[in-house]
């Protein structure tokens, strides 16, 4: 791969520089021409002019550069020595008199640089086309589109090369990273590519890969620790089924005992089905929010009473009025979640306060509290402070609790302080 793409960025950049290289050759080339030609023609001028000053046919030869030709707008030879014998004479005269500004015209194997002057006689106007051998100008300018046609190839091959080292150069992070990213696996997610530290495209890359690949090994490790969380979690509720089952089995004529031992693993098959049907709640996204206007008050207390008739030791108090948009089976597994969060931290005060207000709702008990150093954590899934472990349950509850909240547009936060209690606030997305 970067060997293809090394090629085509060094052949590409040749390209492009030879080509504005070229322009810049062919542009100085045309201006050098220009200044050599129109000089030429400054002297041809100055050198006519003086021998227009005589009688052009009588007047000494001297008075002309050599090898000097004057033709007519008519197309006659007044002075010089052209080869009118040519076969191609007729075209070359058609050239000549065609002529607009100064340039070089071919006859066999003779270049003349043309001249059209327009000249007062006694005659009146009359317009004249001077020839000079190309001679030394020719050759300085064959010289000089030589010269630069071998300048621009040797540029072209110095920028092909210095392109080739400097395209390997700025490939080479590249392909270390390339490399570095195939020794890369799951099993490991600890290694990172290299980064050059240069602040450019390519370290800005492998800055970028290397977050991925943070974020691959935190969540690698959360699901690690989720497992260890759900086999612990499962051992303690089969290890009691196993155990009561071997009492049915070793006690199967005392009715009591198997009576116990029945319930008892009845019990602990609920508790592993609602853990199950608590992960997968987890696990599964959730797709069908539909939100719906409530009259939050009138909720809470139909709530409340139902939570009365569960927890009987516990008194529930609703306060506040309010409305706001929610999904009503989310809401309600939300607030079951938030009470029987309560219910299992408060100790001494049995008092649960329900409340609500325009687009929220909380639950507030005056239990154990929460540290701050735990706010945060208290919605992962099986986290359990030191002071809860002794507590039932898997952990579970507030982490289903943020997700569905999260789910129908809202959000959830904790407001505690130890000793006194919590109150965990919904706040309800906008109708």
């Amino acid at each position: 791969m970067f060997s293809t793409l090394k090629w085509k960025l060094t052949v590409i950049q040749t390209v492009l520089f030879s080509l504005v290289l070229g322009l810049g050759l062919l542009l100085t080339y045309n201006v050098t021409k220009q200044v050599h030609i129109s000089r030429s023609v400054a002297l041809l001028r100055q050198a006519v002019s003086a021998y227009l000053r005589n009688p052009m046919r009588n007047a000494p030869r001297s008075g002309l550069p050599a090898g000097i030709a004057i033709i007519s707008s008519t197309g006659e030879v007044i002075f010089g020595t052209i080869d009118t014998q040519h076969e191609s004479f007729e075209k070359f005269l058609s050239h000549v008199l065609s002529v607009r500004k100064p340039s070089y015209i071919k006859l066999g194997n003779d270049e003349y640089l043309v001249v059209k002057l327009s000249v007062q006689t006694f005659a009146g106007q009359s317009e004249l086309f001077l020839l000079s051998p190309a001679g030394g100008m020719g050759d300085f300018l064959k010289l000089l589109s030589r010269m630069f046609l071998i300048l621009w190839a040797i540029f072209s091959l110095a920028s092909f090369l210095l392109g080739h080292y400097f395209v390997n150069r700025s490939l080479a992070p590249m392909k270390r990273i390339t490399e570095e990213l195939r020794n890369i696996s799951a099993s490991d997610l600890s290694r990172r590519v290299y980064d050059p530290g240069t602040e450019d495209e390519v370290s800005n890359l492998a800055k970028t890969i290397n977050d991925m690949l943070n974020r691959l090994q935190l969540g690698f490790e959360m699901q690690n620790d989720f497992v260890n969380d759900v086999s612990h979690e499962l051992r303690t509720p089969l290890t009691s089924i196993q155990g009561y089952a071997e009492l049915i089995e070793k006690f199967s004529k005392n009715s009591e005992i198997v009576t116990e031992s029945a319930r008892t693993i009845r019990e602990t098959v609920q508790q592993i089905i609602d853990l199950t049907e608590n992960l997968l709640t987890l696990s599964r996204p959730v797709s069908k929010v539909e939100l719906v206007r409530l009259d939050l008050r009138k909720f809470l207390h139909e709530e409340a009473e139902e939570f009365s008739r569960q927890f009987r030791d516990f008194t529930f108090e609703v306060e506040g009025e309010g409305e706001g948009c929610s999904d009503t089976r989310a809401l309600r597994i939300v607030l079951k979640a938030l009470v029987e969060n309560a219910v299992k931290f408060s100790t001494n005060d049995k008092r649960i306060i329900l409340r609500c207000g325009d687009g929220w709702i909380s639950v507030k008990d005056f239990g154990i509290g929460i540290e701050d150093s735990e706010k945060k954590k208290i919605f992962q899934k099986f986290y359990k402070s030191d002071r809860s472990r002794s507590t039932p349950g898997y952990g579970l509850g507030l982490a289903l609790a943020d997700k569905l909240v999260r789910a129908i547009g809202g959000t959830i936060e904790v407001v505690s302080e130890v000793g006194k209690g919590s109150e965990f606030i919904v706040k309800l997305p906008k109708c």
